[in-house]
């Protein structure tokens, strides 16, 4: 889930494909959106509010429009189950990290993949942007995380906090501290 930038809303996705808008104020749902297939994994709100991107089962992330109501753009290309989306901090660019072992970056103004990141040997459960926007961090199912420069577009550092899967990784304000959390109920801090 994921609150509205302004505070306003909450976002909400499942298992049974549905992602829901919920006014926080009178505690009720105002938008049901039905456009994926299966599961949706994550989504995340776009700085403005404006838009949300989401992650399915169905190999698609899709850019939704908060104020129309509607799906934008699906972006097609992943071989596999998008797992999360993370929107890169004041830019039109979407990060998707996927069961098919790569990150991509998507240009929300073509809705064509700019860049996709190769490295990993399993399932990418999570992907984030450092608030400056210049790295990424993605996690896998072998507990592996990468740190990768988006302009030179390369991979930076690789830690391995295995065996168990990596579930969720994030940076802290600084973008000096990566926090991941780990399938065996720890989380790890690196620097």
């Amino acid at each position: 889930m994921k609150f509205h930038p302004k505070g306003l809303h909450l976002l909400t996705s499942s298992g049974d494909s549905y992602i829901k808008l919920w006014d926080i104020a009178n505690y009720s749902c105002i938008a049901t959106y039905k456009d994926h297939t299966q599961a949706v994994w994550d989504i995340d709100f776009h700085d403005t509010g404006d838009f949300f991107a989401s992650a399915s089962m169905d190999h698609l992330a899709k850019i939704f429009d908060v104020n129309a109501g509607k799906c934008r753009h699906s972006l097609r290309g992943h071989v596999d189950s998008v797992n999360a989306v993370h929107f890169q901090p004041y830019s039109n660019i979407l990060a998707t990290a996927s069961a098919d072992k790569t990150v991509s970056l998507w240009d929300l103004r073509t809705s064509l993949c700019v860049q996709t990141f190769f490295g990993h040997n399993n399932a990418v459960n999570d992907v984030c942007f450092n608030l400056v926007g210049d790295k990424i961090a993605s996690c896998d199912a072998d507990g592996i995380v990468k740190v990768w420069d988006v302009r030179m577009v390369k991979e930076k550092q690789q830690f391995d906090s295995g065996p168990y899967a990596a579930n969720a990784v994030d940076f802290d304000a600084s973008g000096t501290i990566i926090g991941i959390a780990l399938d065996k109920g720890e989380v790890k801090i690196y620097n």
